[in-house]
């Protein structure tokens, strides 16, 4: 649909409905799947609001319209602003994703969740006017940048900060206890193992972390030094 329409049928609100139901449903459950803080439900909800926002907006533009027709004396008085309601809404939305940002021992995540929510967001307010052929292809492009160029992400970028950090452990201590207590620190600092080499003769490990972009590793260094059972760190 490329035009404003003169009457707000309860098929063409219908086909809205559904169509908002379903693109944020679509988008919801990649990030569901991804075990993100908002999933399936909540982007169907913020789609479907922000649709439901843009066709009492339209509703109203057409009892405007047809006042105006009906009152040709009154028609150089009234005025309306088609994209009032909708800033507002996109200025709510943001607010709700950032509820879905969250910081953990200086790791911040939920970023690209928030940023999915703000986007279904406007999906749903163009959905709402009726504009199909902006909403179609919008969401295909959301969907290639959630799932793949989430995949290319891993291969540029996650390469890019994968390190090697040596721990030699005392002597005296249980190697496998030890080897147990340093997975759980790196479990609490959110640090993902990709791979662990042991040497039970030295009492050495070698770990291959893949670090984020927040992350440091003179961090997990400090982190791990300070353990009563680790002799010696090295990167």
């Amino acid at each position: 649909m490329n035009s404003f329409s003169d009457v707000l049928t309860l098929q063409e609100i219908s086909i809205r409905i559904l169509m908002a139901i379903f693109i944020g449903g679509v988008i919801g459950y990649e990030r569901g799947h991804q075990n993100r803080p908002a999933g399936f439900r909540t982007h169907i909800l913020v789609c479907l609001g922000a649709a439901i926002v843009s066709m009492v907006q339209d509703q109203l533009r057409i009892n405007i319209y047809n006042y105006a027709v009906s009152h040709p004396e009154a028609a150089q008085v009234i005025k309306t602003d088609l994209g009032r309601i909708g800033a507002q809404v996109v200025s709510g939305i943001g607010f709700l994703g950032a509820g879905t940002i969250m910081r953990d021992k200086g790791v911040i995540g939920g970023l690209t969740t928030a940023a999915s929510i703000w986007t279904t967001g406007c999906l749903g307010l163009g959905i709402g006017w009726g504009f199909y052929n902006l909403a179609i292809p919008a969401v295909i492009a959301v969907i290639i940048v959630l799932v793949i160029l989430k995949k290319l992400e891993v291969i540029l970028i996650e390469k890019k900060h994968i390190v090697k950090v040596e721990v030699q452990f005392k002597p005296d201590v249980n190697f496998g206890q030890a080897l147990i207590k340093n997975y759980e620190t790196l479990k609490e600092m959110n640090v993902q193992l990709k791979k662990l080499d042991k040497n039970y003769d030295e009492k050495k490990a070698i770990y291959t972390l893949i670090l984020t972009n927040q992350m440091n590793q003179f961090d997990i260094v400090a982190e791990l030094s300070v353990c009563e059972y680790v002799a010696q760190v090295i990167v």
